[in-house]
């Protein structure tokens, strides 16, 4: 069954310099706010949910890859430093969803885009660099138009934790683009929510794609 998503705002970021013409095939480093939920199970006991507001350095190469580089981070929630650990650990199993359709750019001062389903100059040169990362690898298929509908992309990473010096290192090891399709009435107009006037969409996550390891 296809799944109704419902689409708030919430706050990532990201900033780097525009270009005129499309990216094709070159070496890009962004620089960007993310937010990720901190794993449950590495939480104390007792605490709410813990986000992670990380601002790192993603780099797209040439040959297929994408590095994150977290330069500081910060938790909203009770602790202010990485949960206690015993030693340097390695969580493997790190799986979320980037949405494009939060405000990415870092000068918005992390206000909503003026139209509830449009993106920013900067978070659509985000989305071409992605999209030029899974075409590397995959073909999309042709019903498909990703520059109007990947709107959103799960990350698998693995994440190594050093609780004594509070580094966190992050490894992409693999994508999984997400195809979005606007539920529309029979005369082709966008439906939205009665509640909240946003969009409603259709999600469809494409297969996951391992990536090479830079």
């Amino acid at each position: 069954m296809k799944t109704i998503v419902r689409i708030s705002f919430i706050l990532v970021a990201v900033h780097f310099t525009l270009a005129t013409k499309p990216l094709l095939a070159q070496h890009h480093t962004i620089q960007l706010i993310d937010h990720v939920e901190w794993p449950k199970d590495r939480s104390d006991p007792g605490d709410s949910a813990c986000y992670v507001e990380f601002r790192e350095s993603w780099t797209f190469s040439t040959r297929g890859t994408l590095s994150k580089e977290v330069q500081s981070y910060k938790f909203s929630c009770s602790g202010e430093s990485i949960p206690p650990a015993d030693g340097i650990t390695r969580i493997t199993d790190i799986n979320y969803e980037f949405m494009l359709l939060d405000p990415h750019a870092i000068e918005t001062g992390n206000t909503g885009f003026s139209e509830p389903d449009s993106m920013d100059a900067p978070t659509r040169k985000l989305q071409t660099c992605l999209i030029e990362l899974a075409q590397k690898y995959i073909r999309f298929d042709k019903d498909y138009n990703p520059e109007e509908q990947l709107l959103s992309i799960y990350f698998h990473e693995e994440w190594e934790v050093n609780p004594e010096k509070e580094v966190i290192r992050k490894k992409v090891r693999a994508i999984t683009p997400v195809i979005w399709q606007r539920r529309q009435t029979a005369e082709g107009q966008g439906i939205n929510d009665a509640d909240t006037g946003l969009p409603v969409y259709y999600k469809n996550p494409l297969h996951r794609i391992q990536l090479r390891q830079p």
